[in-house]
This record gives C-alpha cells, structure tokens and sequence, in this order.
C-alpha cells in the first residue's frame, strides 16, 4: 500500500488506529494530491508541532481557501470569516488573541462547572427515564451549545434555535454542499450575524458577566473590537466549540465502553478524571487534521515548500508519534506527561480547549456514577464521513435494564 492511500484510509476509516499507527511510524511527509493539489502531509509530531508555531506557516490563506471553495451564493454572506482569530497571522491576531483572552477568561470557565453539571445530570436523567437511547442526539450533542451558551450569556429559551442554526453551517466544513444545503447554511448564517448583532448592540447599552460584555469593554494598547469582529469571533466561539466538542464527547464514550474499569477509577477523581480525558484526546481527538499555508519558501521535515503550498498537519497520526509516546497504540489513562497536539500548539491553539476539556470531565464523572449504568454500545456506532473532523452521528446507549435505541 502506497502512503497516500494510507493517510487516506486513515482520514476516511471508521476505526483509523491502524493506518495512523503506521504512519505514525512512516515517512515524516506523504505528498497527497487526492486532499487537492500540492497538498503535503506531515505525519509527525517534531514536524506538526514546528508547523504550528512557525511563522513561516499561517492561516490567514486558509480563509481565501475556505471562500473560494464555498458556492459562489455563500461567499459574499461569509467574507466575515477573514475576521476569526482562526484566520489571522502576526499583528493582528495577536490583537484579537489578547483581545479575546480579557473576556474568555479561567474565571469564567470555571463558574461554568456547577451549570455544567446540572446540565449533564439532567441530560443523563432524561435518558435514563427513556431506558436508553442515542448519546449523540441525546447527550454529545445538546451539551455544548448549552455550555457555550451560558458562557455568552444568551437566554436558556434561544438555545434550541442556536443549535438548529450550528448545525447548518457544520456543514460548510464538509465538500460540495448540495443546492438545499446552500440555502439552509445562507439562511442560517444570516439569522445568526443578526442574533448575535443583536446581542452585542444590548451588550454595549447593558452590560453583564459574560463573554459578549467582555468583548465589548475589552481594550489592548488603546484597541477595541468593532461591533462586526465581535459579531463575527461569537458566531466562531459558538460554531468552534460546537462540533468539536460534540466528537470529543462521543469518543470520552467510546473509550468508557472499551475501558469501563479504568473509566470508573478515574471518575473517581477529578485529576485521574482529566487525565483519562487527555488520552482520549490523544488517542481519538476530535480533530483528525488541521492546515497552514506556507508564507515563505520554507523546508519541513526534510522537504522543500514553496511559498503558497498548503500544509496538511495529520493532528492524530502526531498523536501516536513512537519518539515522543512511549507504547503509543495503547490507551494509557495514567500517561504522563501527554504532549499531545489535539487542540493544536503555539498562537493559534484552540481558544475552547478549557471548555471543552471541563465538559468532558463531568460527562465522565457523571456518566460512571449515574445509578442507570449505562452501556455504551460501540460496535454500533455510526461515525460522521469526514475527513476533518472524527465525530460519531449516533452512539446508542443502553441502561441496566432498559434496551438500546
């Protein structure tokens, strides 16, 4: 089997772990044309991790890559994402970074854990009256955009139609959107710009404790943020923290499932709690690759680029690096130290990555502790066919005595 076709079936395999383990161990860069032209895989962990920091490699090209690959009737709508702290380089993300670090604060995030579990209890309850049922729908999915929510301080009675419209625009990140596809993601993008355009106009006559008012009064070396790259880094804070954090729940599951033993020691505590979450992280992130642009005529892991080549940076296969991982195929919840790269590295790493570690803690405390004992029935999982993102689109669960749905 060729390499190209490996980092294939790695992205595109409902269990990836033996193709990312090879080439994990393989060449440290696969040319793979088949993720489009040019493309160049790095499939280490020295070398995706120096990609990462490096400025020789940026994002901002990422978002002309993502416009240009959208339907024409989208791209004028969707030109705000230039403005996401995910798409911007030097200067001025390192203004939007420190911009949105004064509102997205740890204070913040750790007033979220008692909400949080209240949530996930409620959650958990409602599947257990049911005697089961599916975890994504009922639980993975529902979870986020409630957390999210409370951290923007958005009323508890909008967050049904906040996930309706998330769910939409999930599906820009997915290739040739079909014509209803198209008009649902323009309807919702725009319903969302307004929502949130809304907020922030509140925001700014009324302030309170969340991230929105945050944003608002927050100021670095005399800058503020205009009301549209507020509006525009909220619509990136509720989508970002949305599909992702959903995949990494339904992997937390999965794991349970594989290893329910150690799964209820560690719930136990919670240090022992986010350590086993740090090895799901590690070994079934939510984020299967991310990309850079090179910036300048560089050279990574012994290969020439080009100024302009994009970079495709295999995060999972980097996760079981056999230099940097010792046994990296098994699934260790006492590893430490685990130098994982799941939420990325340097400046541009993931600004939810507290979030989302919190969320699954608690789902995992809460979940080995529930009195229904569920079940978590793996063999039937149904996992999204993506090639960014690894999410599951359905985990039925079963209770002691209830059966699956």
């Amino acid at each position: 089997m060729d390499h190209q076709q490996r980092v294939l079936d790695a992205l595109d395999a409902d269990d990836p772990a033996p193709h990312l383990n090879l080439l994990a161990g393989g060449p440290a860069a696969v040319d793979c044309p088949d993720l489009g032209s040019g493309r160049l895989v790095l499939t280490r962990h020295a070398d995706v991790r120096r990609a990462l920091r490096d400025d020789a490699f940026g994002c901002a090209p990422s978002a002309g890559h993502f416009l240009a690959g959208l339907p024409a009737a989208l791209r004028p709508a969707l030109a705000p994402v230039s403005s996401w702290a995910l798409y911007t380089d030097g200067a001025d993300h390192r203004r939007l970074r420190s911009l949105l670090a004064k509102a997205f604060t740890p204070r913040r995030i750790a007033a979220l854990e008692a909400g949080t579990t209240a949530a996930v209890r409620g959650l958990l309850g409602r599947l257990a009256a049911a005697g089961g049922g599916d975890a994504v729908r009922g639980l993975a999915f529902p979870l986020p955009v409630l957390t999210i929510s409370e951290l923007l301080g958005l009323p508890a009675a909008d967050r049904d139609l906040l996930k309706q419209w998330s769910d939409d625009l999930i599906r820009l990140v997915e290739p040739d959107p079909s014509a209803e596809d198209t008009e649902r993601i323009g309807r919702s993008w725009t319903a969302l710009w307004e929502y949130f355009g809304a907020v922030v106009a509140e925001r700014r006559a009324r302030p309170a404790d969340d991230v929105v008012s945050g944003l608002v009064r927050a100021e670095a070396d005399g800058a503020r943020l205009t009301s549209d790259e507020i509006v525009s880094n909220c619509v990136s804070l509720l989508l970002g923290g949305h599909e992702t954090t959903t995949g990494l729940l339904t992997s937390l599951l999965t794991a349970v499932r594989a290893h329910p033993g150690p799964a209820r020691d560690a719930a136990r505590s919670p240090a022992a709690a986010a350590a086993f979450v740090e090895e799901v992280l590690r070994t079934d992130g939510p984020s299967k690759i991310t990309a850079r642009t090179a910036l300048a005529d560089t050279e990574i892991a012994g290969v020439p680029v080009a100024r302009g080549r994009r970079v495709v940076l295999l995060l999972a296969s980097a996760n079981r690096d056999p230099l940097v991982f010792d046994r990296p195929g098994a699934f260790d919840p006492t590893r430490a130290p685990n130098p994982h790269l799941a939420f990325g590295h340097g400046p541009h790493a993931c600004f939810g990555a507290a979030l989302a570690r919190l969320q699954a803690r608690i789902v995992l405390e809460q979940y080995a502790a529930h009195p229904a004992r569920f079940t978590a029935l793996t063999e039937l999982t149904a996992w999204k066919p993506s090639r960014v993102l690894r999410s599951a689109c359905s985990l039925p669960l079963a209770t002691a005595r209830g059966r699956a749905a």
